[in-house]
């Protein structure tokens, strides 16, 4: 075996191409040589390492030139083999593959393709699903709405029928018992009509007074209810008398309605109403008139002290009446009459 032959068979024994260089030699043999010794192989690997140790042994003394010629011989050895036998063999296998490659990329796109319209086609019908479920529970919904409607307005218009009747009841617990149950409701014209009767026709006691002052009126009835009992005025409870004439918000009070009240009023609803009179005015010289020529000091003493405290002049027809109240029994009455006389 020439030297050029025998460097390739060794290189073949260490699993190194022609081309390779000292440096790999040396470290393909130490590679296998860990794997092959019969301490690590056993019996197995003696004559495998005999092999890698020979050839190395061999190749380790070789000057890179030697080496050179092996790889040139390798590849003049590649170069005068037949070209036709391996040439078409190689070509052939390589179409097989090519063909196979193709062929099975064909058919995982059109898996992919089929698992697409799959996909498609049960996400449609899904939608459509969700579609008529969402269309028949709209339905559903709207028909309990319909329904809860109907409810209701039945059990409200049996309500207002009930309600109606108890407030024309003989019994005052049945009255107080209907209104206080009609909260919002005592703006619909038949419930309105038939509170406005109650307060008229019967007397107004304190607890009647406090339930009709609590009820959410909206301003037109306000207004009307404050209007429709002017005449009942003198038996009016405070809490009524206040509600009506919206005496704690002064920026809605109807100083027209107040005179009319004043005209009206018991003297307890006379000092009320005094009490809450709008700042910058004062009573009509008509009113006023009628309110000197009361004897009681219930209503002389905040009247004439109303007077002095907002710089009121006593008209000339007034000075006879103040006069008078200065022999009056009460001595706030003529203290307030001289002082008023003063100014």
């Amino acid at each position: 075996m020439g030297v050029s032959i025998k460097v390739v068979h060794c290189l073949r024994v260490l699993g190194l191409p022609p081309e390779a260089t000292a440096s790999e030699i040396r470290s393909a043999f130490r590679r296998l040589a860990r794997t092959c010794h019969p301490d690590v192989a056993g019996k197995q690997g003696a004559r495998k390492f005999e092999q890698i140790t020979g050839a190395y042994t061999f190749l380790k003394n070789l000057t890179q030139e030697e080496l050179r010629q092996g790889e040139l011989q390798q590849d003049g050895a590649r170069r005068n083999e037949p070209a036709a036998g391996p040439k078409v063999f190689r070509w052939g296998w390589k179409k097989t593959l090519t063909w196979r490659q193709k062929r099975k990329e064909r058919l995982k796109a059109e898996k992919g393709r089929k698992e697409r319209v799959a996909r498609e086609a049960e996400e449609k019908v899904r939608r459509a699903k969700e579609a008529s479920i969402e269309t028949i529970l709209t339905h559903g919904e709207q028909a309990v709405e319909d329904l809860l409607n109907l409810m209701e307005r039945e059990t409200q218009s049996c309500n207002i029928q009930d309600l109606t009747l108890r407030l024309s009841s003989d019994l005052a617990q049945v009255r107080h018992l209907a209104l206080s149950r009609l909260g919002t409701l005592v703006n619909r014209p038949e419930l309105f009509d038939a509170t406005l009767d109650l307060l008229q026709k019967w007397d107004i006691d304190e607890k009647t007074a406090r339930l009709v002052a609590s009820l959410p009126l909206n301003s037109e009835n306000h207004q009307v209810l404050a209007k429709k009992l002017v005449d009942r005025a003198s038996a009016m409870p405070d809490s009524l008398l206040i509600y009506l004439l919206r005496l704690q918000d002064s920026r809605t009070i109807d100083r027209e309605l107040l005179e009319r009240y004043l005209q009206k009023a018991a003297a307890n609803g006379i000092v009320l109403i005094l009490r809450y009179w709008p700042q910058g005015s004062f009573v009509s010289a008509s009113v006023l008139r009628d309110l000197l020529s009361y004897e009681s000091e219930v209503v002389l003493v905040p009247l004439l002290s109303a007077m002095k405290q907002r710089a009121v002049p006593c008209p000339e027809w007034g000075l006879e009446r103040l006069n008078a109240h200065l022999s009056h029994p009460n001595v706030a009455v003529r203290i307030w009459a001289k002082a008023l006389l003063s100014t």
